[in-house]
């Protein structure tokens, strides 16, 4: 008589649709990405503000790390790409990706204070209301990031 031996069956939650639950489809959520848009439109309008305004000599000037009214354009980049994450259908990548961005905006506002940004002698009241409009911007993706992050981080 001879025995097979079989490998043990381990069960594991699965969806409806036969998935495991943490490889489970999300359903998108785009009200973070579509707030980065807009932040990304309002940094380029700063930085056409800062040109015309006598902040920057240059709008690649002032998209880079000295500028006032704008993000420079690597994190805007970063942070747009974060945002298409976090807003997609894939549990794992949009909870990181909107942890992070959820971290990285409060760094991007509290930056201003160390960089100059908002003590700038130069700047008009013109420009102090565009800093606050984008600082404003800041915050508003922050806040949908984080509610993204809770959003899936509570539907597991």
């Amino acid at each position: 008589m001879t025995s097979t031996r079989t490998a043990p069956i381990v069960e594991r939650p699965e969806t409806p649709g036969g998935l495991r639950t943490s490889d489970r489809a999300l359903a998108p959520d785009r009200r973070a990405l579509v707030a980065t848009v807009v932040l990304a439109a309002v940094s380029v309008g700063g930085a056409v503000v800062s040109v015309t305004g006598g902040l920057a000599e240059t709008l690649f000037d002032a998209m880079g790390p000295t500028g006032r009214l704008s993000i420079p354009v690597p994190m805007m980049l970063a942070q747009l790409v974060a945002a298409w994450v976090a807003s997609g259908r894939r549990r794992r990548p949009a909870l990181v990706a909107s942890a992070l961005l959820a971290l990285v905006e409060p760094v991007c506002i509290v930056s201003g204070f160390f960089d100059g940004g908002y003590s700038d002698p130069a700047r008009t009241g013109a420009h102090t209301a565009y800093q606050v409009l984008l600082v404003s911007m800041l915050a508003v993706v922050g806040i949908l990031a984080a509610r993204r992050f809770n959003r899936v981080l509570r539907d597991a």
